[in-house]
């Protein structure tokens, strides 16, 4: 294969820096840096997940420090994601990162490849935009940021003199700085000649090899202001990682008015404890499930002290039904099986709320409409879910991920929930009948609209 050819490829696979000591966080935790946990994931999950997230599958770990503790983790690790991982000792760790991917010369192959450190996290879209400006042959790529007022820790940041896209000098101790490193990089083999250079005069460091390659104008930069990343060396700097990705993954972008305002706080609330422990997205769909049909059981029960309870009971499961999704998002452990279970359970805890509810009122009055407008409920409720994904799809593609009126399961339970603390189950069901079914046909008329253009 041609070097046009080699440096036009895609990267297949990732080179993660894992041998230091990681003293700063000593204080926090006594474990290696590569199995510090952040929100029930170790670092190195964590970042073997993320790159997997932008198509990485085969990874090159250097090891160091409790190298035999780190190395039985990433296999682990390779285990359970299903990705390939090898290991090689970097002797001379202890003198600088430089030095341990220095270890990797010969191990990475002639494609280009990621480099990335254990205790950086970052969002996959950085390695996505490296990987779509790849390094010609005997160069590299850093992905930086311009924002100099959203960097974590300022005092701290490998600082990048940028002119025209190459990197012009790159020190933490730069007064005339233009970007921060993210500790993300696109490299060729050509890092390992910068890195032997630098290491002829006794430097060590990663950036001492990068100011080698960038002195013969072999270094270039990747902007990706606005994408976040995070150099978590800190006990602060871990506590800012766990803020970020409950705020972060922990959100949906197709959350209706009563999840985003009202649900998504309480059970991020719930998600940042349950994240914790070895509970399971399908584990939290089923207790949201039997939660909800609880919740029928007292509605449908004679009595206002029962239907008020079973109303508050069915918003409290509606609260955790949130949490699987986040914790699914937050653990990396997204499947199709789990959403289909999430989505059917739903389902049938609508269909028993609406039942409760309707039985409710029939075994307090006898009214025949009370079932007619609980059928009509439940037809619109099932009819709502089901028209959702072409709805959805298409509003995504629309907004580009912007927020959009939406009516779903969130609004449903809630006005389940009020409609049972102030007793009047009736006209509950009449109003979801109502709007449920009058939602669908909007729905129909906007996807209608969409696909005769």
């Amino acid at each position: 294969m041609e070097d046009t050819d080699l440096a036009n490829a895609a990267p297949e696979m990732a080179l993660i820096l894992a041998a230091g000591l990681g003293s700063r966080l000593r204080p926090h935790t006594k474990a290696p840096k590569p199995l510090t946990k952040v929100l029930g994931l170790t670092l190195a999950e964590r970042v073997v997940c993320t790159l997997l997230d932008a198509g990485i599958r085969r990874f090159l770990v250097t090891l160091g420090h409790e190298g035999a503790r780190v190395r039985a983790h990433f296999s682990e690790i390779a285990r359970r994601r299903g990705v390939t991982i090898d290991f090689v000792d970097a002797k001379n760790w202890e003198r600088g990162n430089g030095a341990s991917a220095l270890a990797a010369k010969g191990h990475t192959g002639d494609a280009p490849f990621f480099l990335v450190m254990i205790d950086h996290l970052f969002d996959p879209k950085i390695a996505r935009a490296l990987a779509d400006d790849p390094p010609a042959p005997g160069e590299m790529r850093l992905a930086v940021d311009r924002d100099k007022d959203g960097i974590f820790d300022l005092d701290d940041v490998t600082r990048v003199k940028i002119d025209d896209g190459r990197i012009q000098e790159i020190d933490k101790t730069l007064d005339d700085w233009d970007a921060g490193d993210t500790g993300v990089m696109l490299c060729t083999s050509g890092l390992f000649e910068g890195l032997e250079r630098a290491a002829a005069s006794n430097k060590h460091g990663l950036s001492d090899g990068l100011r080698e390659l960038a002195r013969e104008g072999l270094a270039r930069t990747v902007d990706v202001t606005g994408l976040s990343w995070l150099d978590l060396d800190t006990p602060e700097a871990l506590r800012e990682a766990e803020r970020r990705l409950m705020r972060d993954q922990g959100r949906k972008t197709r959350d209706g008015p009563v999840a985003r305002h009202l649900n998504r706080p309480v059970s991020r609330w719930f998600s940042w404890y349950l994240v914790r422990t070895s509970v399971t997205p399908n584990q939290i769909s089923l207790v949201s499930w039997m939660l909800s049909c609880i919740a029928a059981g007292m509605m449908a029960f004679g009595g206002y002290p029962a239907l008020a309870a079973g109303g508050v009971l069915a918003q409290l499961a509606s609260i955790i039904d949130g949490c699987d999704g986040e914790i699914a998002r937050l653990k990396h452990s997204q499947s199709a099986f789990g959403g289909w279970l999430d989505a059917v359970l739903d389902r049938y805890a609508d269909a028993v709320l609406l039942f409760g509810l309707m039985w409710h009122e029939f075994a307090a009055t006898g009214a025949s409409l009370s079932v007619v407008l609980g059928f009509a409920a439940i037809v619109g409720s099932f009819l709502n879910s089901y028209t959702a994904d072409k709805y959805d799809g298409l509003m995504a593609q629309r907004l580009q991920g912007a927020s959009y009126f939406r009516l779903g399961r969130d609004v449903r339970v809630f006005v389940i929930f009020l409609g049972a603390i102030l007793n009047q189950p009736l006209f509950t069901l009449a109003f979801v009948a109502l709007v449920m079914n009058v939602e669908v046909v909007r729905r129909i008329v906007i996807c209608a609209r969409a696909d005769a253009k």
